[in-house]
This record gives C-alpha cells, structure tokens and sequence, in this order.
C-alpha cells in the first residue's frame, strides 16, 4: 500500500507491487476512510472521475481520508496464461489491505463498480472470517461500516455471454456463476445488511446499498438491487459507466452517499447506545424498577428512519436517574411502560389490514395486562384524519387511554414520542430526580431526507 499525505487530492501512480494508493491529510490521518475498487477494464482512478476529490476536498461533510483499490482485468490481463483478472487472489489481496485499515480507521466505507461489487464482497466475506478466527468475541460491528454497490451484478449479467468465455473475470459475471451464489450465500446467512443497530439472527452488522442506473444495458435493475432493502436502492439517471462520475457535491448520487453514510454512522453510535444500556441492565436490582422506563416500538412495516428516531429518543430521555430501555434489553417478562406504534396516516384512513391488525395487536397488548399505556402515532399529511379514524377503532372502553397523537413527517415522530415519555414519567414521582429532569432532543439532520434524482 503506498500512503500520499496531501492537502488537494492529486492522483499518483500505482507502484507495480502496489495495488492500493492511500491518500491522508497532511494533519493526519482522518476516522473514515473511503475505498473504492472499480470494475471490468476499468482503472484505480479513471472509473471514479471527481467523486474521489469531492470527498476529500469538501469541507462541508464528514473529514474522509481515501483509497483506491487497482487490478488488471479482462484485455488489461489479456497476456497472463489465463487471461482475465484472479478475483479470488484479488479478493485476498483486498481483504489484507481491509485488516491493516481497520488497525487506525474506525469506519471503512466500500464503494465499487460493476464487477468490483464482487470483488469487494468477496473481500468483505475473508476479512469478516479472519476476524472471527481471532477472536469468536468479536462484535457484531466492525471496522467495515458499509458496502455501496454501483451498477454491481449481484445477479449476474447476461451481457457477460456476448464477451469472449474465455477472461475468467468475465465468467463471474454470468448469471447464477457458483461464486456469486457463494458470496451471497455468505451474506444472507451471517450479514444484516439493513441499516438497523441489532444484528438479530446475523454474525455482523454491514448495511449493503446499491446505485442503480436507469440507462444502463449491461447490468439490469433487479441485478444491481439484488434483495437489498427498498429504502437502500437509489435509481439515477445515467449509463453503467456515468453512475460512478459525479461531476459536482450537488449531484444526487454524492448526496446519496453522504446521507447513506450519516445513517449508517447513527446506526453504529445507536448499537454502541444499546450495548451500553444492555449491560446497565445487567446490573439494574430486581427489586429497583423505579429505575427503569421500558418501552417497545411496533409499526406495520418497519422503516429504519422510525428505529432511528426511536432510539434517539430513548437515549435523551434517559438521565442518571431513570433509564429508558428497550423491551429487548430487559429480563423476558418485565412489563413494558409504553408500547409506541407507528403507521402510515394513509393506510390507517384507507383501514389497510396491516394498519389495522398493529392497532388491534396493540389493544389486545393492554387488555392483556403486558403494557401499561399505548401510544399510535399515524404519520403523514393525513395524520389528522388518521386520528379519527383511529379513535374510531377503539372499544367504548378503552377510548381516552391511548395517546393518540400524529405526525406530519419522520421528523416529527420524535417530539411525539418524546412527550409520551414525559407524560408518563411525571405521573410517576418515584422515577424523578429531586431537581426534575432537563434534556432536549437534538436530531440534527434528517437523515432520510429524499433526494431527487439527477
């Protein structure tokens, strides 16, 4: 790996036993760095155009230090015994570089195009076994913090057939090749590839986002979306080629990336969070509930920009003297103090069954005694409507003991939300501190804010 310290990003060549160039500031190394590898005959620095020097030089955003990964590949390799790129041997490589980075970067950031996409997975899925020879303790979160896949044939590409059969890095990518099977066997069974700070039934947290673009005709739509989460798949206009060139920080597929990326940041901070109160758990007396608010969120299709907001606000509700957990932190059994769904305004008004069936889920949740008190938060410009529609829904005998209260937008969950939680607290002087209790819910950013297409 050569190391540039520079105050402009410049290109430098790669040294011929060198396929990585690292460029640092010349005040040091940042906490983020940004490694992209590009794809069939494409070139360390070429395939990206101005999107490296836009991270590196803009000061508005978040301080990247970046790194771009080269291999020959198909007519570059042409002269090799067996022509075409080794993706296996490159795979290696890049996974060797993936260790020594995460040794001074906290989060690493993976961008790449086209078949770069494997290779990068590939690298992912050795870097995430070695670390697992280790130490069989590691944490779900690593010093890889997510994958941006551009153009990438997660499903393959039919194209591949009209090239010549014999560049072996051209055969990976034709449909349902062994080796995309096994990269995304991998994935499937041991990555979350949502945005969401638990890594549930998964070894590893790596939030996986795919660019894809409307012009291209080498790589179809369903290949470069694969199964990743709608709310993680971004369409822009332009050819396989013209994604991966952002000419300005304006372009949308550099904004996209920006807010993808403070996401995930949120998503790590939150796990961190959630560690931290799972632990505080641990230690909490039995005998102590005083000391603790839980709390549960249900919605009829779960977004992570609602488990973000959500968790925001358990963290700055909490003071040194309650602590406001998730009913997933707690001993099986404890009661839950507020169960908060969330819906859309418009399937509640249109009385969907999955806005339906979370509401009734959650007054059988109270007739049954396993919550306290209940709050419905529609959100959407029908959220008004939507309340109506909700008291409406409600038995003769439960009418006035549910907060129902909605939201214009995301954003707004969060005062909502917040403000149950205070309710409920000073109606309880055993969970209050002696000088009361001050906090102020800061977000920041919206960090789902939808961002147009170029």
């Amino acid at each position: 790996m050569q190391r540039f310290e520079q105050r402009v990003f410049e290109r430098k060549p790669f040294g011929k036993s060198h396929s990585m160039n690292l460029h640092t500031r010349t005040s040091g190394p940042a906490k983020r760095i940004v490694v992209f590898i590009h794809g069939l005959m494409g070139s360390g620095y070429g395939t990206w155009g101005k999107w490296p020097t836009l991270l590196f030089e803009d000061d508005k955003c978040d301080t990247f230090d970046v790194a771009l990964y080269y291999y020959p590949s198909a007519l570059k390799a042409a002269l090799r015994l067996r022509p075409g790129a080794d993706i296996d041997l490159q795979a290696q490589q890049l996974a060797e570089h993936l260790t020594e980075l995460s040794k001074e970067y906290e989060e690493i950031y993976l961008i790449a195009h086209s078949l770069g996409g494997l290779v990068a997975e590939a690298a992912v899925s050795l870097y995430l076994q070695d670390l697992v020879i280790k130490s069989r303790d590691c944490p779900p979160v690593s010093s890889v913090a997510a994958i941006f896949l551009m153009a990438s044939p997660v499903g393959g590409s039919g194209k591949a057939l009209l090239m010549f059969s014999f560049f072996r890095d051209v055969r990976r990518l034709r449909l349902l090749s062994k080796e995309q099977a096994s990269y995304a066997q991998f994935f499937n069974s041991h990555v979350q590839v949502q945005c969401l700070a638990s890594a549930g039934k998964f070894r590893f947290i790596i939030p996986r986002y795919a660019g894809i673009a409307t012009l291209d005709v080498a790589v179809s739509p369903t290949s470069a979306s694969g199964s990743l989460p709608g709310d993680q798949q971004r369409r822009f206009k332009g050819t396989h080629f013209s994604i991966a060139k952002p000419s300005d920080a304006s372009d949308a597929q550099h904004i996209w990336l920006l807010d993808s990326m403070r996401d995930v940041q949120e998503m790590r901070a939150q796990w961190r969070r959630n560690l931290k109160q799972k632990q505080l758990a641990k230690v909490v007396n039995e005998d102590s509930e005083s000391g603790i608010f839980v709390t549960r969120l249900e919605g009829e299709r779960r977004r992570s920009a609602w488990d973000i907001t959500y968790n925001q606000v358990r963290a700055n509700s909490s003071t040194s003297y309650v602590e406001v957990l998730d009913y997933n932190h707690v001993k099986p059994g404890t009661k839950v103090d507020l169960l908060i769904t969330v819906n859309y305004a418009t399937g509640v008004v249109a009385k969907t069954p999955a806005s339906m069936g979370v509401v009734v889920g959650a007054i059988k949740a109270f007739e049954t005694g396993s919550v306290t008190s209940v709050g419905i938060c529609p959100v959407g410009e029908q959220f008004a409507e939507a309340e109506e529609a909700v008291e409406g829904w409600l038995p003769a005998t439960l009418k006035n003991k549910f907060y129902i209260e909605g939201a214009n937008d995301d954003a707004g969950i969060g005062a909502v939300v917040s403000s149950w939680i205070d309710a409920i607290l000073y109606r309880h002087p055993s969970r209050q501190s002696a000088i009361g209790r001050q906090r102020s819910l800061q977000l920041n950013y919206d960090a789902y804010e939808e961002t147009e297409d170029l």
